[in-house]
């Protein structure tokens, strides 16, 4: 496998990410909405093309997939230029790019980006997570009832009513046991979070592994726990994410699991 230029990874996606952002506010308050999804996928294509040229100039033997392909090699680049467009649109922060050098399924290079804080999330597999060069530790704590838990919420506009439905049950069954949950930012921002501690644990519905696969290799290397909310492997065939530190994330899938009885 070709070494990884970290430092080239970072000033890319860096400067990229910096443009999108320049550009967002100038569109986000007043075309429709059918209009404003149209301008972040234009922006994301475009974003995805710069980020590819580069990196299959440097790295020609590691292929490519998108946030909505499917891999079909066994090293490639995995890249979501705006996760969190709705937060985007809006002008809001909170939302990030996430890139991922995925070998065999499993994340070995990772980077998220705040372009609003400025923040850098990066890891590698057996090297350790950093953010802006601090090393990252996931959440040490062990009462489950004080824990602060990350989560979302897709827009009917995104999936279906049940998947929506799946969502809020997964909300429910959390609530009852934590400090809080809070649906407050990009999948793989809430995940870089929990690499830092700022978060205790994330879970989420759905299939979309494309979106956390950054993410969990931050909090592997952060110390924290990864598997699908059936406490199975994590990956493209697994149900959901389930992360946390390395006591929260089993007592938090203890609790989803176990039948809640109503009064």
């Amino acid at each position: 496998m070709s070494t990884i230029d970290t430092k080239l990874c970072e000033d890319l996606l860096r400067e990229i990410t910096k443009e999108i952002a320049a550009a967002g506010p100038k569109f986000a308050s007043f075309l429709p909405l059918r209009q404003q999804i149209a301008h972040v996928r234009k922006a994301s294509k475009e974003a995805e093309s710069r980020l590819r040229s580069h990196l299959e100039m440097h790295y020609p033997d590691i292929g490519w997939t998108g946030e909505d392909d499917r891999p079909h090699q066994t090293d490639y680049w995995l890249y979501d230029p705006i996760d969190g467009a709705y937060h985007y649109l809006q002008g809001l922060p909170l939302w990030s790019a996430s890139l991922a050098l995925v070998r065999n399924g499993e994340a070995v290079f990772s980077i998220v980006y705040d372009p609003i804080l400025d923040e850098m999330f990066i890891a590698q597999r057996k090297g350790g997570a950093s953010c802006n060069g601090v090393a990252l530790n996931a959440s040490a704590k062990t009462e489950l009832k004080a824990a602060v838990v990350g989560s979302a919420i897709a827009p009917l506009a995104q999936v279906s009513q049940e998947q929506q439905d799946g969502a809020l049950s997964l909300i429910r069954s959390i609530a009852h046991s934590v400090f809080v949950v809070r649906p407050m930012a990009a999948a793989s921002l809430q995940l870089a979070y929990v690499a830092a501690g700022r978060l205790d644990a994330y879970a989420e519905v759905g299939k979309d592994a494309a979106d956390w696969f950054a993410g969990a290799l931050l909090i592997r290397e952060a110390g924290g726990l990864v598997t699908d909310l059936r406490g199975g492997e994590f990956g493209w065939t697994g149900e959901g994410i389930l992360a946390g530190g390395d006591v929260i994330q089993p007592a938090l899938w203890a609790a989803i699991t176990t039948p809640q009885i109503q009064a």
